[in-house]
């Protein structure tokens, strides 16, 4: 169990090394890469789930005592965030194909455009 804990440890501590490194081959290598494509919304839910079991009941009680802050999120999410990818894409005067991606972009959650990007 130490082993599994002092392995844990090392990879939260480096992970940010990780991710670079992986990255930096990803760009320079893509082709050792691509078959990682038809796992991506496989591995997206199980990163989801594992995130979801990180969540108390604490945790859904401060939503429902908190249900302004909620409120705001929604509203940031799914008006706020739209109406400006709308916006930019008139003030940029973008062409119709490159707008609705970007007003797309904009009514995805966080999490939803990761494979977008």
């Amino acid at each position: 169990m130490q082993a599994i804990a002092r392995l844990s440890r090392f990879v939260g501590n480096t992970f940010a090394i990780w991710v670079l490194l992986f990255a930096a081959l990803a760009y320079y290598s893509p082709e050792h890469f691509k078959w990682l494509r038809q796992y991506i919304v496989p591995l997206l839910g199980l990163i989801m789930f594992g995130m979801g079991l990180t969540l108390s009941k604490d945790d859904f009680r401060e939503v429902l005592h908190r249900p302004r802050d909620v409120l705001i999120g929604v509203l940031g999410q799914f008006i706020i965030m739209p109406s400006l990818a709308w916006l930019l894409t008139a003030v940029l005067d973008l062409p119709p194909e490159v707008a609705v991606g970007v007003i797309l972009v904009g009514c995805c959650p966080g999490a939803a455009r990761l494979p977008m990007s």
